[in-house]
């Protein structure tokens, strides 16, 4: 296995806790199970399958009493809930597409029958986030309709559909396509001709000059395979055009986004995408950036590296 997967892959795997989730980063005292979700998903394919598990065990243990999941700190020996999460809707959906590439890899069938009544209720904590346009509101606290959010929903949505395939639920398989079909044309419906761009929420149109979340949230619809081909290259060029460097992470946030890799590797630009991998390497992973290198983006790097099949890594 190439030399950078293998540092990045114990990277993550040394964020783990005996609870069975994972830490921020080796040096952080929180959880942020979205962000886990992410991170694990590379992991599945290097068949550090057993570690995903807990962490999907532990993210149902960890569900409040509105059957959502919350942010966690390290206090001493234990985990506090601090009462609080980014959002709901991708919590819950980035779980399922976790699960999902889980049983693609390993397909152990008799784990997620045992876990079947969990999978119902996550369905229906995405239910009850969604409305009639078919975007999901980020909380039910926080009715904001975020163009990232639901572009996670509807592939989570996708995802649950082949989970309850898998479970011969006939009924929740129909709920979860439905539901994902309305997500995905709710987002279609965010797009504006005239502005050439997704509403980055409700009707908020982005400011090119903006990286996130407005630049990056155009990303989105071409990662998760949502926006038509030609919309999908006007984006990118927009995207290039307006942060022609974005490989090199020179943006204006510290964070170095490596799902923008992602969209580079869907528009078929792997030069960029070994750009991104090289500058990583050099500025984050080895460098003076080190702090803001979390393992969600450790994940993406593998993601990464693995898609490309680059020799260097």
């Amino acid at each position: 296995m190439q030399a950078a997967v293998r540092l990045q892959k114990q990277y993550i795997l040394d964020c783990q806790l005996p609870s069975g989730t994972f830490l921020l980063g080796p040096d952080r005292k929180q959880v942020n199970p979205y962000f886990t979700n992410l991170a694990l998903i590379p992991l599945i394919r290097l068949g550090e399958c057993k570690n995903v598990q807990s962490h999907a065990d532990w993210y149902l243990r960890n569900r409040n009493e509105h059957g959502y999941v919350n942010d966690f700190l390290v206090r001493g020996e234990r985990l506090e809930d601090t009462g609080t999460a980014d959002s709901e809707d991708s919590y819950h959906a980035t779980w399922f597409s976790l699960v999902a590439e889980l049983m693609r890899y390993e397909g152990d069938r008799e784990w997620l029958r045992d876990r079947e009544q969990e999978c119902l209720e996550l369905l229906e904590g995405i239910a009850r986030l969604q409305q009639k346009d078919g975007l999901t509101w980020a909380k039910s606290s926080y009715r904001v309709k975020y163009l990232m959010d639901n572009c996670e929903v509807a592939k989570g949505l996708e995802d649950a559909t082949f989970l309850f395939s898998l479970l011969e639920n006939h009924a929740a398989c129909r709920e979860a396509k439905l539901r994902a079909e309305a997500c995905r044309q709710g987002i279609l419906r965010m797009y504006s001709p005239l502005r050439k761009s997704f509403a980055v929420f409700n009707r908020s149109f982005p400011n090119w000059r903006k990286w996130y979340p407005d630049a990056t949230s155009q990303a989105f619809p071409i990662m998760y395979g949502i926006a038509p081909p030609e919309i999908a290259h006007s984006l990118y060029q927009r995207i290039t055009s307006s942060f022609p460097q974005f490989e090199r992470f020179q943006t204006d946030d510290p964070y170095p986004w490596m799902a923008m890799g992602v969209c580079a590797l869907r528009m078929g630009d792997y030069a960029r995408v070994t750009r991104m991998l090289d500058t990583a390497q050099a500025l984050y992973i080895e460098g003076p950036r080190r702090p803001y290198w979390l393992i969600h983006e450790a994940g993406r790097f593998m993601e990464l590296a693995l898609e490309t099949g680059d020799v260097r890594f």
